[in-house]
């Protein structure tokens, strides 16, 4: 069961439920390095069920989800497939010689924050625009937080509520963890006074 987090953020403000926050231990993450033209790379995995998105910043399918980084990188994510059976699965679809598929799960975390304040709670540790990000469905992006290097994956919750799962080096999670909760106050206040819809300054 994934640990929760969502007590110390709320403790701050208890009376606005608009965060919530919690680790994704069991989350399958496999970095793809190709070579390969993308379009022959994307054919072979498609036969295995994966959509592999062209363009920076693009992101597809649910479980499991693939984040283009840059030309020629992804992230898979997944929380119910193992590594080795993800492993298993992909590689008689790649061409070893010109791609790379390695299981990184181990070395980072995944924090999972939603709600309507989480937009406004990553405007205040990065300089991208995350509430007009909002409005674009699903989709990644490369960040720093603090000194923190983040992935970022909005895949919004059924119904449309915002949910950002924020994949970064598990040896900073207590750090990053702070980061959050530090910010959820202000963009709680933020969020009472500008509602969902508007700009944010980070």
């Amino acid at each position: 069961m994934a640990k929760s987090y969502r007590d110390p953020l709320t403790a701050e403000f208890a009376d606005h439920p608009s965060l919530a926050l919690s680790e994704v231990p069991e989350m399958t993450v496999l970095r793809l390095h190709s070579l390969e033209d993308t379009a022959s790379l994307a054919s072979g995995l498609q036969e295995a069920g994966i959509e592999l998105p062209a363009h920076t910043n693009a992101a597809s399918g649910d479980d499991p989800a693939v984040l283009c980084l840059r030309p020629g990188e992804w992230l898979l994510l997944s929380e119910n497939v193992t590594p080795a059976e993800m492993l298993g699965r992909l590689r008689s679809r790649i061409d070893s010689s010109l791609t790379a598929l390695l299981d990184v799960s181990d070395g980072l975390g995944i924090f999972r924050l939603s709600g309507a304040a989480a937009p406004w709670v990553l405007a205040k540790l990065s300089g991208l625009d995350f509430l007009a990000g909002v409005t674009g469905g699903q989709h990644a992006a490369r960040t720093r937080m603090a000194d923190i290097a983040v992935v970022v994956h909005f895949n919004p919750a059924p119904g449309g509520a915002p949910r950002f799962d924020l994949v970064f080096d598990r040896s900073v999670a207590k750090y990053f963890r702070d980061l959050l909760s530090d910010a959820a106050p202000h963009a709680a206040e933020l969020l009472d006074a500008h509602g969902a819809g508007h700009g944010a300054a980070a």
